[in-house]
């Protein structure tokens, strides 16, 4: 039988909404809400039927007994449902330390034992603080050293704490420069000269120089050179870092089991999008349930106060640094929300120069499936934070009083949220995709834009009789000074200033591509110099010709030192389509800073492209070639 509707009760329902707002008389259903169905007749036997809704009675025998039971049941877990949950806690906890003692028992003093003993370690770190937490117990340092720690006696002590720590910092590192690096390897007071025109630069063109803080930019290219020194110049460093890359490829290579599913066994040959797009979805949702279960804001916190200590600089834009690490420039913003309100211009300053100084952790696993080598990757995103901070701070200056005490307590996580990690894997899947689309939309336009750009730019070109000009090429030439002054290796400048461009004018996925393609040149060529006469090889323009197969390596090839110091350059989401990502996070979320924003927003950018170049000098300095 059709549908309809009572007269009676459609005209009570009329009544109850604004024909103003509805002109169809149709009830508004917003997300959230449930639909209110009292209205609807749907067969002729229930019209005006009022028991609609009600909860069924138990009416048998058979039905009141097992309701008692039910009813029993249930009160009985309500009432102990805390104990219940504590001793399953317990069990599950037992079980653990069970396994984990049979584990050291069994094989221990190898990578995995390592692994595992950090695991739990890193548990029985939040489960001590989650206890102590519930209780109320204070886990802060004791109130009689922060009070001498504030005191004039303690000032003066910090004071002089502060001068020895600049003194055995500047003569630990010119030192090591003089004797180990400077005397053996020119190339590395290229990069160190470099270094400190980028330095000199942003001093002079800053927004306000007289009040340039050097101390976070003193400590910011410190830390940046002890971690490059401890990944580069370390074994142990070294073992670390190539561990952390190939655990980060083998976790990548989950992806390819859903991608096959999805898209077929050979869906690395359907294109950029359908063979990496399942990297970016699965690697954005991990980080979203290792976000849900705290791994992520723990790391986050405990760097973000790290840098925050070592560098005298805000909580808020200390934590977004560290943040922007594992998370997008989209996203890092949203957990300083409450605070954007109130924070200093310096403080937005740095806050968009973080996020165009860094890549997150998506990006990171498509680069390195895009051929991007995984060790310098890792490395350059996390010292990238310190070079932020401190290029920010020098281009910008703290030109007001920050306000400390409305910045404690900074969360990621949203206790009230309640969700499962099944429901946060998903979550962070969907995102994945967002990411995928948006970044392949804006890849498709930029790359047809700069083909465009060489098109018309060969056009005019011609007409003046010069053959072979392109945006590229111009690109190339203006840009391989700043190559040149990052340490690249002088035959390779115009190569690296190249990537530079299409990373700036593009994205950096096309400038990681066309560096990727370079390095499996260089890979091809040497298997082709092991197997036939070194001779039989030659340069045809920017193209290397392999005459005994006949193969011609379309880009060239770069040497080893070039292409880490390119890998750390590029590593920052600064192109000109970050531009407009920022600004459509950061407005909308904080109108009421829009002014500033607009204001600040392209020193940012040239902010956080320094830093970048920064991270790739330092690279230069202690990148040796073997």
């Amino acid at each position: 039988m059709c549908c309809k509707m009572s007269s009676v009760q459609y005209a009570q329902q009329d009544q109850s909404i604004p024909k103003s707002s509805n002109p169809d008389n149709i009830p508004a259903i917003t997300i959230g809400q449930s639909l209110d169905v009292q209205g609807l007749d749907m067969t002729t036997d229930n019209v005006g039927n009022d028991n609609a809704g009600k909860k069924l009675q138990r009416k048998s025998w058979f039905s009141k007994k097992v309701g008692n039971v039910q009813d029993n049941v249930h009160g009985f877990f309500r009432e102990y449902s805390g104990r219940i949950r504590l001793g399953v806690y317990v069990i599950m906890l037992m079980s653990y330390f069970v396994y984990f003692g049979y584990c050291m028992y069994h094989r221990f003093g190898d990578e995995g034992s390592i692994v595992l003993i950090v695991i739990t370690v890193f548990l029985l770190w939040k489960l001590v603080f989650k206890i102590l937490d519930s209780r109320g117990i204070d886990v802060g340092l004791p109130k009689s050293f922060t009070s001498f720690i504030v005191s004039k006696h303690g000032k003066r002590l910090r004071t002089a704490v502060r001068h020895l720590a600049y003194i055995a910092a500047f003569v630990a590192i010119a030192t090591y420069l003089a004797v180990d690096v400077f005397s053996r390897h020119r190339t590395s007071l290229q990069s160190t000269l470099g270094l400190l025109v980028l330095v000199l630069l942003c001093f002079v063109f800053s927004a306000d120089p007289s009040l340039v803080n050097w101390h976070p930019v003193f400590w910011s290219f410190a830390i940046q050179f002890a971690l490059a020194f401890f990944t580069l110049k370390t074994k142990f460093g070294r073992d670390v870092f190539d561990w952390l890359g190939d655990l980060v490829e083998t976790l990548l290579g989950f992806s390819d089991d859903g991608s096959t599913l999805i898209i077929g066994k050979d869906f690395q040959k359907w294109g950029l999008a359908l063979s990496t797009s399942g990297v970016v979805i699965f690697t954005n949702a991990f980080l979203t349930l290792m976000n849900h279960w705290g791994v992520v804001e723990f790391l986050i916190l405990k760097l973000g106060g790290f840098l925050s200590f070592c560098l005298e600089t805000g909580p808020v834009e200390s934590v977004v640094a560290s943040a922007n690490i594992f998370i997008s420039m989209a996203e890092a913003p949203l957990v300083v929300r409450p605070y954007l309100p109130s924070v200093t211009k310096s403080e937005i300053h740095t806050i968009m120069t973080c996020g165009f100084a860094s890549i997150s952790g998506g990006l990171l696993g498509l680069f390195i499936i895009l051929g991007a080598p995984a060790k310098s990757l890792l490395t350059a995103s996390v010292i990238s934070a310190p070079a932020a901070l401190g290029i920010s701070k020098l281009l910008y200056p703290e030109t007001e009083t920050v306000c400390l005490k409305s910045q404690k307590n900074i969360r990621m996580v949203d206790k009230t949220q309640k969700r499962n990690g099944l429901t946060a894997f998903s979550d962070g899947a969907l995102v994945g995709v967002n990411i995928c689309v948006a970044a392949w939309s804006i890849m498709l336009v930029f790359v047809s834009m700069v083909s465009l750009l060489d098109a018309l730019v060969g056009w005019f070109g011609d007409r003046a009789g010069v053959d072979d000009l392109s945006f590229t090429m111009i690109c190339s030439y203006v840009l391989s000074p700043l190559a040149y002054a990052m340490g690249v290796e002088f035959s390779d400048c115009r190569k690296v200033g190249e990537l530079i461009g299409i990373k700036l004018f593009s994205t950096p996925v096309v400038g990681y591509q066309q560096l990727g393609f370079i390095i499996k040149n260089r890979k091809n060529l040497e298997v082709y110099k092991s197997s036939y006469n070194d001779s039989l090889w030659s340069w045809q323009g920017d193209d290397i010709f392999l005459s005994a197969t006949n193969i011609t390596l379309k880009g060239g090839v770069l040497t080893e030192r070039s292409e880490v110091i390119a890998t750390y350059a590029m590593c920052g989401y600064s192109a000109f389509t970050a531009i407009g990502i920022t600004l459509g996070v950061l407005i909308p979320i904080c109108p009421t800073r829009k002014d500033d924003i607009l204001e600040l927003i392209f020193r940012a950018f040239i902010a956080g492209n320094v830093a970048s170049f920064a991270t790739g000098a330092i690279a230069g300095v202690l990148y040796i070639s073997d």
